[in-house]
């Protein structure tokens, strides 16, 4: 009887610590918005002089994505790894901005690079199921 106790017990100290592990830390969303029919690697280039600041909106850190995929940002990279487990989603949009569908995410793998100088420092994340990493 102890034994199966125990047994049980682990289990439900197993599942819930999977469970605290798996949820987000915060409210925040990071969304993406893509061409509609992008396929390929975006990358956010950060600590770049002169331009626009992350900004997090009703729980919201919006990246609209350009047609070439690179988007440049004067914040830091920390502002991004200081929000910690995060719910992301990602939506085609068409020429005028609409949301055309959203996006499956199960497939999409993210990278940080640094190389010791701040203005190369880059998150990349594909957004094609056939490509496991972007370099």
């Amino acid at each position: 009887m102890a034994r199966k106790l125990w047994i049980l017990i682990s289990i439900v100290l197993m599942v819930g610590l999977v469970w605290w592990l798996s949820k987000p830390s915060n409210n925040t969303t990071v969304v993406y918005h893509l061409p509609e029919g992008f396929k390929g690697c975006i990358n956010i280039y950060f600590n770049q002089p002169n331009e626009k600041e992350l900004e997090i909106k009703d729980d919201t850190l919006l990246f609209i994505v350009p047609e070439h995929g690179n988007i440049l940002t004067s914040s830091p990279s920390k502002f991004i790894i200081d929000l910690g487990w995060h719910k992301e989603k990602a939506f085609y949009i068409d020429k005028e901005g609409k949301i055309v569908n959203e996006i499956n995410m199960d497939f999409s793998g993210g990278v940080h690079t640094a190389n010791g100088n701040p203005l190369s420092e880059r998150m990349s994340r594909t957004f094609d199921p056939n490509q496991e990493h972007c370099y």
